[in-house]
């Protein structure tokens, strides 16, 4: 019974958490949803090459070794996930146009 139990209570967190965050390249056939998450096309790959180049200087490793593993759309903004030689760096997009890429375990 306590099993059923957690395995509900885990099930119902995993929904919450799922309802937080898109990942990936967002909707097919027609533009992004108004799901209060922001991050188009346009803003990812407009911050790719910029935060590519932030996350070699930031990581000392060469840019073209550095590859995105991921685009999340969140409440604030679009994020980049990026793995630079094994180590996980994040980039986001400010509000003035700029990047900012920091250690993915800052927060």
């Amino acid at each position: 019974m306590t099993n059923a139990i957690k395995t509900l209570i885990g099930t119902a967190a995993l929904v919450a958490l799922a309802g937080c965050v898109e990942t990936g390249g967002g909707t097919s056939g027609g533009g992004m949803t108004d799901d209060g998450l922001s991050g188009t096309e346009a803003q990812f790959d407009g911050m790719n090459a910029r935060c590519i180049d932030q996350a070699a200087r930031y990581a000392g490793y060469p840019a073209m070794d550095i590859n995105i593993v991921e685009r999340i759309r969140t409440g604030g903004g679009p994020l980049l996930v990026l793995d630079a030689g094994g180590q996980r760096l994040s980039c986001r997009l400010e509000d003035d146009g700029s990047v900012t890429v920091f250690s993915e375990y800052a927060n």
